[in-house]
């Protein structure tokens, strides 16, 4: 993928979601690259050392710094799934209420039916895209890459970004020092 390409990814997704949820990754060619780099961030971008991790080639916590803890994405899949097949139930019901009330004379004569038709389709519908969202093909990309980095011996810096913090600057400063920068949501 090619600067612009990278950059426009980046722009939209810091216009569209606060700094608070996103998360930049950037793979230097060594430990040291990457620690110059956070100096950086922390002097111009006011970013505090908590909010970064440097990971080297040998880092045995690898996955805990790139990771929540599993039990918050258990917690966020649980929520999302429940309130996007409550969403999807409920569209269903007022479609087959509406359809039973003023639909065709089928939908009329027959509204056990129709409820079961509307409100089934509904629920799986909502399950579906609730998986479609815990898929995160963002969060496998930063993943990926940083993990494929590591394992080629060079070092990553990870930045949790805070809500007051400008994502679009941040990249800009890491771009400047990494040959490759990926943004993602939390």
């Amino acid at each position: 993928m090619n600067s612009v390409e990278e950059n426009s990814k980046v722009n939209v997704r810091a216009t569209i979601l606060s700094s608070d949820k996103l998360q930049v990754a950037a793979v230097f060619d060594s430990t040291e690259q990457a620690k110059q780099a956070l100096q950086q961030l922390e002097s111009e971008a006011s970013i505090d050392s908590h909010q970064s991790e440097v990971i080297t080639p040998s880092d045995p916590r690898l996955s805990a710094k790139l990771e929540e803890k599993s039990s918050q994405i258990a917690s966020s899949l649980w929520t999302s799934h429940l309130a996007l097949a409550a969403i999807g139930f409920t569209a269903g019901m007022i479609t087959a209420f509406l359809l039973t009330q003023y639909g065709p004379a089928l939908t009329q004569q027959n509204p056990i039916f129709t409820y079961i038709a509307l409100i089934s389709p509904g629920t799986f519908i909502g399950l579906f895209i609730a998986g479609l969202i815990g898929l995160r093909p963002d969060r496998s990309e930063i993943i990926r890459k940083v993990s494929d980095a590591v394992r080629s011996g060079k070092s990553a810096l990870i930045v949790n970004l805070r809500g007051s913090q400008n994502a679009k600057a941040v990249s800009q400063i890491l771009q400047a020092k990494s040959h490759s920068v990926v943004e993602s949501i939390k």
